[in-house]
């Protein structure tokens, strides 16, 4: 018998590192959550012998998308806007002006919207499932999925829907997004988070790691001639970082042709990238010391316990699919304790050695559970992964990546009793077993 714990040693690293070289190697994964869907390895482990797939349960992110909003353009334009009045463009500054008018005239009222690249996003997570599992996606199931009410997670089950029942037409699919559902697919604000007494030490600390790696000496010097006079109505953190969300939010819109890449070197990207992943750190509560708002995730924890009992109880075969937003995706794989989500820090300047929100929340990242039975056992085998690729979970095993879901349910129905998790208030108008 050997453990997860020992297997995980020695065959998958216990953490991710993120060099510097492989950011270099790989700059667009300094563009942290705004970056491309990483294709997945490609390994699916053969489940033991018998063993079949009957269910999968998911939770992913909407695709690639605009800006949520278009402060950032707002905010550089405005500032470019007075200088090319008064003369304090360079001729770098005239063009990149030109390029960020083209770049905001095609957001223009798309706060938020999923891009085409979104689109194919989940169309091609969608078609990856039927081809790694055609035992079960080529079954007359039913696929049950519900969405976010934002347009981009709508649009993002519709595609992934949609290619589903291209791959296998006689699946029957039931798609619905509804504030009924909210209480699970989005933080539940209604949770009471345990207080932490270094939680403003740490936004502190990281205000002034922010400040310190974003501060817009180098944009400004590049666009503007009389420097002197652009630091006094510009803040030179605020404009760095609208640039660098503008220079990511690129990346989800190839089909545009611009880039604006060249506002930064290299090493500014990736400052921009670790003040991003430790800003999403902080903000989820994954950061030691921080207030731990993951709280508000674990609803859609008991929902996936709860639905898979449910699967398993009817001996029926399914797909649940939920759709929703990174601020999920994140807490939601610290919760699980996949190996990719478990190691921040408060160092800020290591914490990317550790920790890299590319590899959780990028555009269209998700979490899928795999359920595995054999004929003439109740042994349910589960495997977990972190956008499509196989991870480890902190409950021993003796057939990593599988886990004995007998073993993962007690773990997890542990965990929510001991959260012991209260409400500030009772909401009406829902059931009250949703709060049991």
């Amino acid at each position: 018998m050997i453990s997860c714990l020992i297997g995980s040693c020695l065959m998958i690293p216990v953490q991710a590192q993120t060099s510097r070289s492989e950011l270099l190697s790989h700059i667009e994964l300094a563009s942290g959550n705004y970056c491309d869907y990483p294709n997945p390895t490609g390994h699916v482990t053969p489940a033991p012998a018998g063993y079949e797939p009957f269910y999968v349960s998911h939770y992913g992110r909407h695709g690639a998308r605009y800006m949520t909003d278009d402060d950032a353009y707002k905010y550089v334009l405005g500032k470019m806007d007075t200088a090319q009045v008064r003369g304090w463009l360079t001729e770098k500054g005239k063009e990149v002006y030109e390029r960020l008018k083209v770049a905001a005239a095609d957001a223009y009222h798309r706060d938020g919207d999923l891009t085409r690249l979104g689109g194919r996003q989940h169309r091609a997570i969608a078609h990856r499932l039927c081809v790694n599992y055609p035992s079960l996606m080529m079954q007359p199931i039913t696929v049950k999925a519900n969405s976010s009410t934002v347009r981009r997670c709508m649009l993002s089950m519709a595609n992934f829907c949609q290619e589903l029942v291209i791959m296998n037409p006689s699946l029957t699919i039931s798609m619905d997004a509804s504030e009924h559902d909210m209480y699970y697919l989005i933080p539940n604000d209604s949770i009471e988070i345990p207080k932490s007494e270094t939680d403003g030490e740490l936004y502190d600390k990281l205000d002034k790691f922010r400040h310190e790696k974003l501060n817009g000496r180098h944009q400004i010097e590049l666009l503007f001639n009389d420097t002197k006079a652009a630091s006094e109505f510009i803040d030179g953190y605020q404009f760095a970082d609208a640039l660098w969300n503008i220079t990511s939010n690129m990346l989800c819109l190839p089909e545009l042709g611009l880039s604006f890449n060249d506002l930064f070197t290299e090493d500014e990207l990736i400052d921009g990238f670790r003040v991003y992943n430790a800003s999403w750190c902080l903000w989820e509560g994954l950061m030691p010391g921080s207030q731990p708002n993951y709280y508000a995730i674990y609803p859609l924890l008991k929902n996936f316990l709860d639905e898979a009992d449910q699967m398993i109880e009817s001996g029926k075969s399914g797909v649940r699919l939920r759709f929703g937003h990174d601020s999920v995706v994140l807490p939601f794989s610290f919760i699980l304790g996949v190996k990719e989500a478990i190691h921040g820090t408060d160092d800020m300047e290591d914490l990317h050695n550790h920790f890299a929100i590319f590899r959780l929340i990028p555009m269209a990242g998700n979490i899928q559970l795999v359920f595995f039975r054999k004929q003439g056992s109740d042994d349910i085998l589960v495997k977990f992964l972190m956008n499509e690729n196989e991870t480890s979970i902190p409950i021993t095993t003796d057939c990593y990546p599988f886990y004995h879901w007998k073993d993962v349910r007690t773990y997890y129905r542990n965990m929510l009793e001991k959260a012991n998790i209260t409400y500030k208030t009772k909401i009406e108008k829902y059931p009250l077993k949703i709060y049991t």
